[in-house]
């Protein structure tokens, strides 16, 4: 089974820290809802992370899906208010000029998992 992993980087938008500080607290409070929301993007893991740099506020998220392109699309084209909440957090808070996607160059583990 072939599955999309990657560890992406973000900047967030200078003055926009807390507001992404925010973000992060909205979705740890509403954890359950936001699991509820994965096995339709086909999403296994995402995990993220706010970073201080020395240039500033930085985000990551390591993500495990069965298939980017269909994760994005439920996501983007969701009605559920916590995926509209969480996606106006992300447009208002990311530098999408200063991001990066970055694939494994070796990925270890037992994927079979992940199987449904």
């Amino acid at each position: 089974m072939s599955m999309y992993t990657s560890l992406d980087r973000f900047r967030i938008k200078p003055g926009k820290e807390d507001l992404a500080r925010e973000w992060f607290r909205y979705l740890n409070d509403h954890l359950a809802e936001a699991n509820a929301t994965m096995p339709a993007e086909g999403a296994h893991i995402e995990s993220w992370f706010l970073h201080e740099e020395s240039d500033g506020l930085y985000g990551y998220v390591y993500v495990i899906y069965d298939d980017n392109d269909k994760a994005v699309e439920v996501f983007k084209e969701s009605e559920n208010p916590l995926d509209i909440k969480h996606n106006e957090y992300m447009n208002a808070c990311i530098d999408y000029h200063d991001y990066a996607e970055m694939k494994p160059a070796v990925a270890l583990g037992d994927y079979s998992v992940f199987r449904r």
